[in-house]
């Protein structure tokens, strides 16, 4: 996970993890503007890490594509 986060970092965004209603959420932001979210994603039951890293993982190809 930390070549992800590291490679999101480097991309210029930042990544905050919340629980909201009960559920684990992941928020990718430009910098440091936090009300402003550039993805968002609500993670379900399973296994948090390996669902993390799926989760970031998919989000960093998103944006790649739009990058441009």
């Amino acid at each position: 996970m930390r070549d992800l986060l590291d490679k999101l970092l480097k991309m210029g965004y930042s990544v905050l993890f919340s629980m909201e209603g009960g559920f684990p959420v992941i928020r990718i932001i430009q910098g440091t503007d936090a009300s402003h979210a550039v993805k968002s994603c609500s993670l379900g039951s399973g296994d948090f890490r390996s669902s993390v890293e799926e989760t970031l993982q998919s989000m960093i190809l998103d944006l790649e594509r739009h990058a441009g």
